[in-house]
């Protein structure tokens, strides 16, 4: 009993102010991200663009991840990953900046590239951080990192919204984002050296040939990522299309999509804690399959959004456990395993939702919508397959 007792004990995060302050970090990364979803429009709107134009923000938020990700081991080596977090609050508020700026569309989209750049050093070095400090606890702390950013990017879409309904524009919002990011700095204080904790030797690091493992667990971040952004980006499409819904489609999907991952993010924290997160990943990957094909059979708005949500409550988890394990294989280089997990994700997130839309209009929205069970279903697979073994992160908890 004393032994099932300490090993739930290693399990539950454990919470300083270094912590907090990464959970804050995340939760701005997060509401960037909802933020950006729900202002693209309305901008297009101001810059008198087609779909095709304003959608290139997005397509250039996913270059600066990849970009960045793949910079970031460099970045954190010269930098450490403390100032580097920092150096990723900086360029998220010069992008930010130039993004609500009203300058012309060039201008915006670089600066969203900007602010993808900053996002990336951003996740990637609290990710790093967050495992490697909490040892064990990682599954469940990197769970509650992101249910935070869950909970910020429903708030950030809710508050460009009604910052129009108030005829003050989407842009207070945002501008209320850079002063969340000064004020996290403030927070984070002088010194970033609390979050440089068991910092690799990345001189030695680099020329280390990586576990086939590990790059199994990469390929894990592609389904996590591409299934969350495939439903994201097009499930006000499909229910519009097949549900029926008019005007209110876009909100109502983004709702259901989002409060499930909340609960998912939230919930399932405290479920990593006791369950093994490998069988947890796979458990979330078949609920949001699962969960999806009902949506996609259905033609009834109240089924269709019910079952939206449960799958945001099985695609809650995918991110998290997903990062999680990737830097368990390697704890001993957190920052690296963080920063090229980080850039599958990127890459699937440029190209999961674009190749729906090319299969859409190839073969209609409700055919191509079978790539998000299908990713869901590869994501369990490969899980499976390749598990990896939790016991890493116990040991790393022992020597932290």
């Amino acid at each position: 009993m004393h032994v099932v007792k300490a090993v739930v004990a290693a399990a539950r995060p454990r919470r300083d102010r270094s912590t907090w302050v990464a959970y804050a970090q995340m939760g701005t990364y997060g509401a960037f991200v909802y933020a950006l979803g729900a202002s693209t429009l309305l901008l297009r709107d101001e810059q008198l663009t087609s779909r095709t134009v304003a959608g290139l923000h997005a397509s250039a938020w996913a270059l600066g991840l990849v970009v960045m990700s793949a910079a970031n081991a460099k970045v954190t080596r010269r930098w450490g990953r403390g100032r580097s977090m920092r150096l990723g609050s900086i360029l998220m508020i010069i992008g930010i900046a130039g993004y609500t700026s009203g300058l012309p569309t060039l201008v915006t989209t670089v600066s969203v590239f900007i602010a993808g750049l900053g996002g990336a050093l951003m996740v990637a070095g609290l990710s790093a951080f967050i495992a490697v400090q909490q040892g064990a606890a990682a599954p469940a702390a990197v769970s509650e990192a992101n249910a935070v950013g869950a909970v910020a990017g429903l708030v950030a879409a809710g508050a460009v919204g009604v910052g129009v309904v108030l005829t003050l524009g989407w842009r207070p919002a945002l501008w209320s984002l850079m002063l969340v990011l000064i004020v996290v700095e403030i927070w984070r204080g002088a010194g970033t050296s609390a979050f440089n904790i068991s910092a690799p030797s990345h001189g030695v690091a680099r020329k280390t040939r990586l576990p086939a493992l590990f790059w199994w667990t990469c390929a894990v971040m592609l389904p996590a990522a591409g299934v969350e952004y495939c439903v994201a980006l097009w499930s006000a499409e499909f229910l519009r299309e097949q549900g029926g819904l008019g005007s209110g489609a876009a909100a109502a999907s983004l709702t259901s999509v989002v409060a499930g991952l909340i609960i998912g993010r939230s919930v399932g924290s405290r479920i990593a804690e006791r369950w093994d997160p490998e069988r947890l990943l796979a458990f979330a990957f078949a609920l949001a399959a699962v969960a999806f094909m009902v949506v996609w059979s259905s033609n009834q708005p109240l089924v269709m959004l019910a079952f939206l949500f449960l799958t945001g409550c099985g695609i809650g988890l995918h991110w998290p456990l997903a990062i999680a394990r990737t830097i368990r294989v390697i704890p001993e280089q957190a920052d690296r395993a963080s920063g090229i997990g980080l850039l599958a994700a990127g890459l699937a997130v440029m190209t999961a939702p674009f190749a729906l839309g090319v299969l859409a209009d190839a073969f209609g929205l409700r055919t191509a919508f079978l790539v998000v069970p299908v990713l869901s279903l590869l994501g369990v697979i490969l899980v499976l397959a390749r598990p990896v073994p939790l016991v890493r992160a116990r040991v790393g908890a022992v020597e932290h």
